[in-house]
């Protein structure tokens, strides 16, 4: 080999190096793509997962919500169903004691005329006596529980359609004499006015005239009473008055 030809042949081995930092280079290209995918692929299927959670979160807030208005109309029911109860069974006790009056004094007196309003009775108070007195004249039969004068009516009833028809009693459909004595606040002292309510045991009501007299309904039916106050003429035991607020 001559000395030129030593002098050119050293290049060759650096022509190989060239080559092999090429290729790695290549590769670490092809390890960043990888990797790259592989963090994408990782990322979509977390927001999968995420968005799978968030569906099933929302579901068991919307059947929570359910359930909670569940148990709240569920709640309401139970206390509508106690309150109907109750009144049963107040309207049972008063009917039993309405029985037992009867039984021991099935004719608790005549009915007596109707007595004049004198002209001190005005206003509402006035017309809800004289609505009374038109419901007697109607002879609207006795029944226990009545509220509508078609069907018939029981004392409460009675008392509760005429304070109803001069707006003098909200709801009178509902009315029975505990609701009546709890609404007015049953009292024995002073004196009642005409217009207000007498209650008698049995669950008896009756629209006060004035002079001791009453109109209203008992067992045999509409009548006017004399001596309600003093306990005469009617066979109940008297148990006080209600104050109604006509104006």
């Amino acid at each position: 080999m001559t000395e030129r030809e030593e002098e050119i042949s050293p290049p060759a081995p650096i022509e190989a190096s060239g080559g092999r930092g090429r290729g790695l280079t290549l590769g670490l290209l092809i390890g960043l793509v990888v990797c790259a995918i592989l963090a994408v692929s990782v990322a979509l299927y977390a927001q999968k997962q995420i968005s799978s959670l968030e569906q099933q979160r929302d579901s068991a807030q919307r059947d929570n919500s359910r359930l909670m208005a569940s148990s709240a109309a569920s709640a309401a029911n139970a206390a509508n169903v106690e309150q109907a109860l109750a009144a049963a069974r107040s309207e049972r006790d008063e009917f039993a004691q309405l029985v037992v009056a009867v039984r021991q004094n099935p004719f608790p007196g005549k009915d007596v005329k109707d007595a004049p309003l004198p002209p001190s009775i005005t206003g509402k108070r006035r017309e809800a006596l004289m609505a009374a007195f038109a419901l007697k004249q109607e002879k609207v039969p006795f029944k226990w529980g009545g509220r509508k004068k078609e069907e018939g009516l029981d004392s409460a009833g009675f008392a509760a359609v005429a304070l109803g028809q001069v707006g003098a009693l909200e709801k009178p459909e509902g009315a029975t004499a505990k609701v009546l004595q709890a609404q007015l606040a049953l009292s024995t002292e002073g004196e009642p006015q005409p217009g207000d309510l007498l209650f008698f045991d049995g669950g008896n009501v009756l629209l006060y005239l004035g002079s001791d007299n009453a109109v209203g309904m008992l067992p045999e039916g509409p009548v006017t009473k004399n001596g309600v106050i003093k306990g005469k003429g009617i066979g109940f035991k008297y148990l006080g008055y209600g104050s109604v607020k006509y104006e």
